[in-house]
């Protein structure tokens, strides 16, 4: 059974790559507002190919963040399982209930735990005495 501090990792982490997620779509649909109606489209532009891998790219940092903030909380490598099986599911409930370009979801999909397992490297590397994997 787990504990209060590794449950509090998992929600963490995830809390965390939601808000960053969140976060970083405002910030683009305020600097790119076309940005914000990318997924209700059929045919894609160059500038929307492009917008879409900004997105991608900024919910792989959320990812990253996510991943050291699970280690930071004390989760180990089941946590950062956990963690990133939840975020799995959402971005398939995403992937399900939105006008997608294919490859901009199995992208999103791809990088959950490698990034998420990222994420927990840079932790030990910041901070190796605390190792807790």
């Amino acid at each position: 059974m787990m504990n209060f501090k590794k449950i509090l990792s998992i929600l963490t982490g995830f809390g965390t790559i939601g808000l960053l997620s969140s976060v970083f779509a405002k910030i683009q649909g305020a600097l790119f507002p076309a940005s914000m109606q990318l997924f209700d489209q059929f045919t894609r532009t160059s500038e929307d190919i492009i917008q879409l891998i900004i997105k991608l790219v900024c919910v792989y940092v959320s990812y990253i963040a996510g991943g050291v903030v699970v280690s930071l909380c004390g989760g180990e490598y089941k946590q950062q399982y956990i963690t990133g099986a939840i975020i799995i599911l959402v971005v398939i409930w995403l992937w399900i209930t939105t006008i997608h370009p294919s490859w901009f979801w199995a992208l999103l999909l791809v990088g959950i735990l490698p990034c998420i397992l990222i994420g927990s490297k840079i932790k030990r590397i910041v901070d190796p005495r605390k190792n807790n994997d």
